[in-house]
């Protein structure tokens, strides 16, 4: 077969438990770029999130793409071109931030390359912006402030507290938003439908290449979808079962550059 985009995630997939691209990864993905394989950096992070890895892998010269907050925007990362994007209205975010105040929620969205929140000192907040590399600024009414359609609202508090209320706050919005749970300690928040295999869709038709033609690796149940859809999905040793069991195939883990082993096993003109 004559692969032409590997789409990644980045957290448990990508990057090691070190929080790194290892160089070997990083080689063999170049090589695989240097063959005309796009590549995708496809993750729940927002779109600032993404610039280190994809300088890392030369996203810029070799022409590779963005699917940021979990599919709700895919971007050119040359260019910057917006190619799906899928947002909140102002409403449905102003109900949530609204909402995360009556559940004790602390609530936080994402403005230019500043991470936006009523509890800037919270350290669930801090650690996301730190995560992200994104400056972080303290809005005094957050829902007032928010008049803008947003890619994600996100929530959090201590694990066992999220876990507690996550039934309760979501269940009068199914059908109407997607609202899960991300990390324990994490409430993701954003437009219905969102997911990473319908957005790497509206990519892949973009392009005008065949979903057979790509090839996706992910670790998490979030990314259970593109890798069902990817001609070949492939699952990290350190995947989820549930992951696993759906996969085409399954390599080594992060740690193990799983993503460098099976490239090198499946397109030829690849060396590790």
């Amino acid at each position: 077969m004559n692969y032409k985009l590997i789409a990644l995630d980045l957290d448990g997939t990508l990057k090691t438990s070190q929080n790194t691209i290892s160089e070997k990864t990083r080689e063999v993905l170049i090589q695989c770029q240097e063959l005309g394989i796009k590549v995708v950096l496809a993750s729940g992070r927002p779109t600032p999130g993404l610039r280190h890895e994809a300088l890392a892998l030369e996203l810029e010269k070799y022409e590779g793409y963005l699917l940021s907050f979990n599919g709700a925007k895919v971007n050119d990362y040359k260019t910057g071109e917006i190619i799906y994007e899928k947002a909140l209205t102002v409403s449905q975010a102003k109900e949530m931030i609204q909402r995360a105040k009556e559940y004790r929620l602390a609530a936080m969205s994402y403005l230019d390359q500043d991470l936006i929140s009523d509890q800037a000192d919270n350290s669930y907040v801090i650690g996301e912006a730190k995560l992200n590399d994104m400056g972080l600024r303290q809005i005094d009414d957050l829902t007032a402030f928010i008049d803008f359609p947003v890619n994600k609202v996100l929530l959090a508090a201590d694990p066992d507290y999220v876990a507690s209320v996550l039934d309760e706050f979501k269940a009068p919005y199914d059908g109407q938003l997607s609202i899960y749970r991300s990390a324990p300690f994490y409430i993701e928040i954003m437009a219905q439908n969102i997911d990473k295999a319908a957005s790497l869709d509206c990519l892949v038709k973009h392009l005008g290449i065949k979903k057979e033609e790509v090839i996706a690796f992910g670790d998490g149940y979030n990314d259970l979808s593109m890798v069902e859809y990817a001609g070949v999905g492939v699952a990290m040793g350190n995947a989820v079962e549930g992951v696993k069991e759906k996969a085409d195939k399954v390599t080594l883990s992060n740690d193990e550059d799983g993503i460098a082993y099976m490239l090198s096993q499946l397109i030829d003109g690849v060396e590790l």
